[in-house]
C-alpha cells in the first residue's frame, strides 16, 4: 500500500507490558512512526515475561533508552515531545508528574499535543492510586460474576487480558478521533483511559439485558439453550451459536431433533435459555454420535451457526486464520512475532516485510538522537552518564 492513514503522525510511547505498547502497536500498523521508550537497565519488563510478546508489540516501533530519573533523561523526552503528535504513557497516576514529563511539562513545550494517560482505575477515584492487573479489573467490573457455569459462583475464565485491551482499544479510538481536531486551532487534549472504565463499557449491554430481565441470579441470567460447547464423537468440540429462531428450526432438523422443534414452549430465544435442562442434554447426545468434520460440514450445509473450538496447537492452522492473521507462519515453536498480523484490516495495515527482525534494548538510539541533533560525542557521553 503506498498511502497510510497515519504516515504523517510521530507517537512517543511511554507505556509497558501490555495495554499501552498494544495501542502503539496499531497507530504504528496504521502508518505512525512509534518512539518506544525504555528503561536503560532492563527495558519493558515484557521483554523478561513473555519476550516473543514484546517483539509483537513493538518490534515495528522505535526504539530508545533514557534514564527518565535523570534530569538529562527529562529533558531528551521533552526535546522528543516537540516533535510529536501524541504522548502514551502508561503508570499509576503521579509517576509521570514526579519525573516532570506529565501533561502539564508536555504541553508547556507542545501546545497541540495529545497526550493519553493508561491506567487500571484512572486519574481520579478512591482506587487511582492503588496497584493493579487484569484480573483486579475483571472482578471489579462484574464479569467474573457472570461468567463460567451459570450454576456455579464467580469464576475467572478468560485465558487473555481482556481489560488490558479493551483499554488499548479505547485509548486507539480516543486518540484517533483527536487527531480530527482543526489543526488550525488545535489545543493540547488530555485523555485519561481507565482499563477499569473501559472494561465497564463492554460490561454494559449485558447489564442492561440484566435489568430488562429484572435481575434474576447468574443460574438463569446466564442459562444457555443452543448456544455452547458441545463435544464430538472424536473427543473435539464444537461451538453453537443459536439465537434467531431459523436457526433453531435448522438445528433441529440437522441433529434430528424433531421433537425439540416441534416443542411449542421453546419457540423464542428467551424460552429456550429457561429450558436449557430440556434442551442441553439432547443436544450433547446427537453432537456426541458423530466426529467433529462430519458436524461442521453437516451443520454449515444446514446454515447454522458452529465453528471448531481451537486450542493454541491447531489454530495457526485455521484456514481461515491462516489467510490473514497467521500468514506465512509456522507451527513449529519458532513462529516469528513479525509474521503475525497486527492490525486486522490489512488494506490500512503497514507492510509486514518492512519490519526488523530484531527488536533489541536501545536499538534506535543513536539514529534517534541525532535526529534531535546530537553528535557522536554527545551521545557518548550520554552512555557514559548511563542517561541512555
Amino acid at each position: 500500500m503506498g498511502w497510510s492513514p497515519l504516515e504523517n503522525i510521530t507517537v512517543l510511547d511511554w507505556s509497558a507490558l501490555l495495554p499501552g505498547p498494544y495501542c502503539t502497536m496499531m497507530l504504528a500498523e496504521l502508518g505512525a512512526t512509534v518512539i518506544k521508550v525504555e528503561r536503560c537497565s532492563s527495558g519493558d519488563p515484557m521483554r523478561e515475561v513473555i519476550p516473543g510478546c514484546f517483539k509483537y508489540l513493538n518490534g515495528n516501533k522505535k526504539l530508545i533508552t533514557l534514564d527518565l530519573e535523570k534530569r538529562k533523561g527529562c529533558e531528551l523526552f521533552l526535546e522528543l515531545a516537540t516533535k510529536s503528535d501524541v504522548v502514551v504513557e502508561g503508570f499509576r497516576p503521579g509517576v509521570s508528574k514526579r519525573l516532570g514529563i506529565d501533561f502539564d511539562a508536555v504541553k508547556d513545550v507542545n501546545a497541540s499535543i495529545i497526550y493519553c494517560s493508561i491506567s487500571g482505575y484512572g486519574q481520579t477515584g478512591p482506587y487511582a492510586p492503588l496497584p493493579g492487573h487484569d484480573i483486579n479489573y475483571q472482578g471489579l467490573t462484574g464479569l467474573f460474576g457472570i461468567s463460567g457455569d451459570p450454576e456455579s459462583g464467580p469464576e475467572f475464565p478468560y485465558g487473555f487480558q481482556v481489560a488490558d485491551i479493551s483499554g488499548a482499544m479505547f485509548a486507539l479510538t480516543s486518540i484517533l478521533a483527536a487527531l480530527l481536531r482543526p489543526r488550525e486551532s488545535a489545543t493540547a487534549i488530555y485523555l485519561d483511559v481507565s482499563l477499569t472504565e473501559s472494561l465497564s463499557m463492554w460490561m454494559i449491554p449485558r447489564y442492561l439485558e440484566y435489568l430488562d430481565q429484572k435481575c434474576p441470579p447468574k443460574a438463569k441470567f446466564m442459562g444457555r439453550g443452543p448456544y455452547g460447547i458441545f463435544e464430538t464423537r472424536d473427543g473435539k468440540y464444537l461451538s453453537l451459536g443459536v439465537v434467531e429462531n431459523h436457526f433453531w428450526r435448522n438445528l433441529c432438523k440437522a441433529l434430528g431433533l424433531e421433537d425439540l422443534e416441534a416443542d411449542a414452549s421453546l419457540r423464542d430465544w428467551v424460552s429456550r435459555n429457561r429450558q436449557r435442562d430440556k434442551i442441553v442434554p439432547k443436544l450433547k447426545a446427537a453432537i456426541k454420535k458423530n466426529n467433529l468434520d462430519y458436524w461442521l460440514e453437516k451443520l454449515a450445509e444446514a446454515d447454522v451457526p458452529v465453528a471448531p473450538v481451537n486450542d493454541f496447537d491447531n489454530w495457526i492452522e485455521d484456514p481461515q486464520l491462516k489467510q490473514g492473521i497467521f500468514l506465512n507462519t509456522k507451527k513449529d515453536g519458532t513462529v516469528n512475532p513479525n509474521a503475525i498480523a497486527r492490525y486486522p484490516i490489512s488494506s490500512l495495515a503497514r507492510e509486514r516485510n518492512n519490519i526488523p527482525d530484531e527488536a533489541s534494548l536501545g536499538r534506535d538510539n543513536i539514529p534517534i538522537l541525532q535526529e534531535l541533533g546530537l553528535t557522536v560525542q554527545d551521545i557518548r557521553l550520554l552512555r557514559e552518564e548511563k542517561v541512555i
